[in-house]
């Protein structure tokens, strides 16, 4: 990546294919998500369609490569819990380490400002330590941890909670 900065902008539909391939190799790879397949193009595709402008999907892109994503998702399908959302940040392995992360996740968090969002939640499993700074850094604070709430590799693993207050009301 140059010294220029990347553009950080919504996804379209053409960024889909990068975006699934950097999804699919957390699946395979790490404990960033619990899906145990790697998701295939309907699948993604409906997912896509279903985010909208309610939960929007963010690209970094820089020449255009598809360096890393972010998006926001409900918190609960119930009404109570509609001022909450939480995020999703993916970068590809060789842009790690390089600012995509926080500079995507620190946008999402000022679109969900913008759009009347009180709170954004990480759900983050305890191992994955760059996530865990990667929140700490934007403003995050943890707020509780479940034991061996997921199951991936062979092996229980425990879930973090972090959450990000976006207004003071």
């Amino acid at each position: 990546m140059s010294k220029q900065k990347f553009t950080i902008r919504k996804a379209r539909l053409e960024d889909l294919g990068a975006v699934t391939e950097i999804y699919n190799e957390a699946v395979v790879n790490t404990v960033s998500t619990f899906h145990l397949n790697p998701r295939e193009e309907e699948h993604q595709l409906n997912w896509f369609y279903r985010h909208g402008e309610r939960y929007p999907i963010f690209v970094g892109e820089e020449a255009g490569i598809i360096l890393g994503w972010a998006c926001l998702s409900p918190f609960s399908e119930r009404e109570g819990y509609r001022y909450t959302v939480t995020d999703s940040v993916y970068v590809s392995p060789s842009f790690r380490c390089q600012g995509v992360g926080r500079n995507l996740l620190t946008r999402l968090c000022e679109e969900a400002g913008q759009l009347g969002y009180h709170s954004v939640v990480g759900v983050i499993a305890r191992e994955n330590t760059a996530s865990i700074k990667l929140h700490e850094r934007v403003g995050f604070t943890l707020r509780g941890e479940l034991k061996e709430a997921g199951f991936k590799f062979g092996k229980w693993v425990d879930i973090c909670y972090y959450q990000k207050f976006l207004s003071s009301s």
